[in-house]
């Protein structure tokens, strides 16, 4: 990942936590591990206190960020701090992988 790059998410991260209570935001998947392709998102897990349903949270974090976005194809996933708990206590593998490998923004 370049500068660039590194630096929008920098600054995605920050909105994201100053303006919608995200408490962590972590990158993950080819990014993360420095082997994305022209082809990749931009994967990101978002923990943050939030009312809405799943796929709203979703939906309000793209629209938060799509100006600082500039073509960067990010895919965030928004869980609760409560939600990210419990998946991690259950043994929720792809969960405990962002956790343990992802990169904290």
């Amino acid at each position: 990942m370049n500068q660039e790059t590194f630096d929008r998410l920098r600054k995605i991260s920050e909105r994201l936590k100053q303006t919608y209570d995200a408490e962590k935001v972590i990158l993950y998947g080819s990014y993360a591990r420095g082997e994305e392709t022209e082809d990749s998102d931009v994967d990101l897990l978002v923990i943050a206190h939030r009312k809405e349903r799943f796929f709203e949270r979703i939906a309000s974090a793209k629209r938060l960020i799509r100006d600082l976005r500039n073509g960067l194809p990010v895919a965030p996933i928004v869980l609760t701090p409560d939600e990210a708990e419990k998946r991690k206590n259950v043994g929720d593998q792809f969960i405990n992988d962002i956790l343990e490998n992802g990169v904290s923004l």
